[in-house]
C-alpha cells in the first residue's frame, strides 16, 4: 500500500485530533455532572447533533479514500483494507480507554 507522507501526516493529525476531541468532551460531561450538578448533560438536539457529525465524518473519509483510489475505486479500497482497519483500530482503543476512564472516575465502574 502507498500513502504519500503528506496524506499519512494528515491522518495523523486527523486522528489525534478525534481523540483529543474525545478528551475534551470527558471533560466538559464531567463538568457538567461534578461541578454544575446537572442531571442532563447533554439535550437530545446536542446527541443527535454529535452522532450526525460523528457518522458523516466516518462517511465522508470513506467515501472520500474510495474516490482518492485512482483506477480502483471500490476494488483499490477493498485491496487496501488495512489502511482502513489500523485507524479504525487505533481509534477504538483510544475511545474505549476514554470511556473506561470516564467510567471509573465517575464512580459508574
Amino acid at each position: 500500500m502507498d500513502i504519500s507522507p503528506a496524506a499519512g501526516k494528515i491522518l495523523g493529525m486527523l486522528m489525534a485530533y478525534a481523540v483529543s476531541s474525545l478528551g475534551l468532551l470527558l471533560a466538559y460531561y464531567n463538568y457538567r455532572k461534578r461541578i454544575v450538578g446537572a442531571e442532563q448533560v447533554f439535550t437530545p438536539k446536542a446527541r443527535k447533533v454529535i452522532v450526525g457529525v460523528t457518522v458523516t465524518a466516518v462517511i465522508g473519509m470513506i467515501l472520500g479514500a474510495a474516490a482518492l483510489q485512482g483506477d480502483g475505486g471500490w476494488n483499490g479500497l477493498i485491496d487496501n483494507w488495512v489502511g482502513i482497519v489500523i485507524p479504525v483500530a487505533i481509534f477504538s482503543v483510544s475511545f474505549g480507554l476514554t470511556w473506561l476512564l470516564y467510567r471509573h472516575f465517575a464512580g459508574k465502574g
